[in-house]
């Protein structure tokens, strides 16, 4: 494991300028991802990974939020400078570091990276925290309705979202090739819909329809020996299962509520 210091507190380190630290503390993870940048900074795009030995600049009125291997999320304000470095912990922590979440930190970048680039390309290049969304699209939980795609549950519970929610909507929810829910009321003003039961034992997908869409959504639920107090942990299952989506909107919600 390691820590991500402070250069003031860094006395093998020189620097030809003195830097003014205002974030003082220690956080274990050998490697850290941005997942936001406020404002945006070159370079400190979303997605860019950070490990041992490298330099974290955070310029004077920014804002960064960094996701570490240990599952830590650590919001840093400038003008600060932090080296990553790798130093031994005695902690007896259950969220060790190791190639799984190597493997997770690695997908999560991947994720903002393409969705940064894919912002980026249609002309809309923000952060993470502050794209938009409509309210039911911010539930990592919730899974849209506007699409057919993965969607990723807990607890065997399914929360629906949409995008229009001015509108009154009657729909149907039907389960692999059997039991189905019909003429349930979808109320105007309501951006998710939770589902009265869990889901049925062994029913792999489901089908929501209303009189103008269908979507086709494969379950994915989230594994009972995960951890879900790890933000790495979850965030790797969602990009791995497909529910980019929803994990686009975990990050959004992760770095608000380090607001």
């Amino acid at each position: 494991m390691s820590f991500m210091r402070p250069i003031s507190q860094i006395t093998s380190l020189t620097l030809a300028v003195a830097l003014v630290v205002t974030a003082q503390f220690a956080v274990a993870g050998s490697q850290y991802v941005v997942l936001s940048t406020e404002p945006v900074v070159d370079e400190l795009p979303p997605g860019k990974v950070f490990a041992p030995s490298d330099v974290i600049n955070v310029p004077a009125g920014t804002v960064v939020t960094l996701l570490g291997e240990d599952g830590s999320v650590n919001p840093i304000s400038g003008p600060a400078a932090f080296v990553v470095t790798e130093d031994a912990l005695t902690s007896k922590s259950s969220q060790a570091t190791g190639d799984g979440q190597a493997s997770n930190l690695a997908l999560i970048a991947s994720l903002l990276t393409n969705e940064r680039q894919r912002s980026e390309s249609i002309g809309s290049a923000r952060t993470t925290a502050d794209q938009s969304r409509p309210s039911g699209l911010d539930d990592p939980w919730a899974i849209s309705i506007e699409e057919s795609a993965p969607g990723c549950i807990r607890n065997g519970e399914v929360v629906l979202a949409r995008r229009g929610i001015g509108n009154r909507a009657v729909f149907s929810v039907r389960f692999g090739g059997g039991q189905a829910l019909t003429g349930l009321i979808w109320n105007a003003g309501k951006p998710t819909y939770s589902l009265p039961d869990p889901i049925p034992a062994g029913v792999k997908s489901f089908v929501v329809e209303t009189n103008k869409t269908s979507a086709l959504i494969e379950i994915k639920v989230f594994p009972e020996n995960a951890v879900l107090e790890n933000p790495l942990e979850v965030l790797g299952w969602m990009v791995s299962s497909g529910c980019k989506r929803q994990a686009l909107a975990f990050v959004h919600q992760l770095v608000t509520e380090q607001r």
